[in-house]
């Protein structure tokens, strides 16, 4: 029933999935860093992703900048985000219901979407760009698979920034502060950690990883979207919710099998029923293990 090309294939499949998955990592950690430690969804994550791919192909087309500055300038871009929507839906905000800053990030999201398409369609396109890929026919094989040069580097991207995350969590005293306003706010002002300080930190290291993202989205799909926030949101809390909302390594893991299932439903079944096929499998996870692969059990609630 099966050759030996169909098992070729799938294998094909399954690898470029795992390294298509490690953007929508890029995209979880930035949710669950948020999540983590403020207990909110910041909606508006997904225009640190947008913003990113934006002016990532503006620098490129516009400005014919090298990759690697195009790529510095697109975190830049989600790190500025990143501080703004701290600043305008955080900060003023931080001492009322929990759901009021969520409401917030979600009309940033919807304003600044508004915007960017009205910049992008009148302003510089008229139609949807491409993103300049200068490694799109370089590719190498091993064996019968053959590995896009691109997906290769948006791995490695990926995995040098989540192994620098790593060192700033666990190794500095940035990263101390960060688990102790986690683990009780007030405990850690009292321990002399200036909160409001830290929690701008992590919006923008947030919108770093979210900038990056943008730019390697890009890539690999050849193409600016400017709706690219509302699919980095969708995803994003997808790959969150399955990891574990606020753990790190799930939103790390989180990626990879969704972008793994993404392809190969892509392969075995459909691309029109790709999504569809990794939301039931969401369903069926939080049904069997409602607090995702690394998430911790909480107390049952009727």
């Amino acid at each position: 029933m099966f050759d030996e090309f169909f098992f070729l294939d799938l294998t094909q499949t399954a690898l470029d999935g795992i390294m298509f998955g490690s953007v929508y990592a890029l995209m979880a950690i930035g949710f669950a860093l948020i999540w983590g430690l403020l207990g909110i969804l910041n909606l508006a994550h997904g225009q640190t992703v947008a913003f990113g791919m934006f002016i990532g192909m503006i620098s490129a087309t516009v400005y014919e900048l090298p990759p690697v500055v195009s790529f510095g300038l697109s975190m830049l871009a989600g790190m500025s985000i990143g501080f703004i929507i701290e600043r305008l839906c955080y900060r003023p905000l931080r001492r009322a219901h929990e759901l009021v800053p969520m409401i917030a990030t979600l009309g940033f999201w919807i304003a600044t979407e508004e915007a960017l398409q009205k910049v992008y369609f009148h302003l510089y396109f008229t139609d949807f760009e491409r993103f300049p890929n200068p490694y799109t026919l370089k590719s190498f094989q091993v064996g019968g698979l053959f590995i896009r040069f691109d997906y290769v580097l948006t791995l490695a991207v990926a995995s040098v920034m989540v192994i620098i995350l790593y060192i700033i969590i666990y190794r500095t005293k940035l990263g101390l502060a960060f688990r102790m306003i986690a683990a009780d706010h007030d405990v850690a002002q009292l321990m002399g950690v200036d909160v409001l300080r830290h929690l701008t930190a992590a919006f923008v290291i947030a919108g770093a990883f979210g900038g990056a993202a943008g730019y390697l989205l890009g890539l690999v799909s050849n193409i600016a979207n400017p709706y690219a926030g509302s699919l980095a949101t969708v995803k994003g809390l997808f790959t969150m919710i399955l990891g574990g909302a606020g753990s790190l390594p799930g939103a790390i893991v989180g990626g990879t099998v969704l972008g793994f299932v993404e392809l190969q439903s892509s392969f075995l079944v459909s691309f029109a029923y790709r999504d569809a096929i990794a939301m039931g499998m969401l369903f069926l996870l939080l049904v069997i293990r409602p607090q995702g692969l690394f998430g911790t059990k909480t107390e049952d609630k009727i």
